[in-house]
């Protein structure tokens, strides 16, 4: 029986899912259960001015949560580009910063951390990924911080890696575009758990 190249492939990608997929529930959804979520301290919006900052930040996970899927959808698609991924990527980065800048008011415990992850921003041209992955992925170069912290970083640090991955391959080789996926729907998967612990 001959397998073909495109078929091999297209089953290294789908164990590549799978793995991605069980280790992002093991790592990432996995990290904060219902009554954790509810002892996090958050500050409460008071004032209409708050309220509306939450209210902002809620309709800005939506438009992420849509661009993010897209990002993926389209790595399936032969009219895929660097150009185009880029473009999906730094809008996510931007609007990631804008629910970050909400989390640092309703969660003060990370300001510091999440402050410190925004950095990420001005190096993006010149960080490896394995820097990345090692100083934001994993919280080398960042400050101690608790559980809800984190979660909330990720919605930054996936579009960034997802950068620094195009920069360092435009031809968008099958393995980056795999890298590329794992990225975005690990950050997806973290979603649910930010919107419970900024907006809710």
């Amino acid at each position: 029986m001959e397998i073909s190249k495109k078929s091999i492939i297209k089953n290294l990608s789908l164990i590549f899912f799978i793995y991605a997929i069980t280790q992002q529930f093991s790592f990432a959804s996995g990290t904060m259960d219902e009554s954790e979520i509810d002892k996090v301290n958050k500050v409460d919006a008071a004032s209409e001015e708050e309220k509306n900052r939450l209210s902002i930040a809620a309709g800005l996970l939506s438009d992420y949560e849509i661009l993010a899927k897209k990002l993926v959808a389209s790595l399936n698609t032969d009219s895929i580009n660097v150009d185009t991924v880029n473009q999906q990527a730094n809008k996510l980065l931007e609007l990631s910063e804008t629910v970050i800048d909400s989390a640092q008011f309703r969660l003060p415990q990370c300001k510091e951390y999440l402050k410190k992850s925004l950095q990420l921003k001005d190096i993006l041209h010149e960080i490896s990924n394995e820097e990345l992955e090692k100083d934001y992925h994993h919280d080398g170069a960042l400050p101690k911080a608790s559980a809800e912290c984190y979660h909330t970083k990720d919605l930054f640090v996936h579009p960034a890696t997802v950068v620094v991955l195009t920069r360092d391959d435009p031809q968008l080789n099958n393995k980056t575009k795999s890298s590329i996926n794992a990225e975005i729907t690990e950050v997806l998967s973290h979603l649910e758990l930010v919107r419970q612990l900024i907006i809710y």
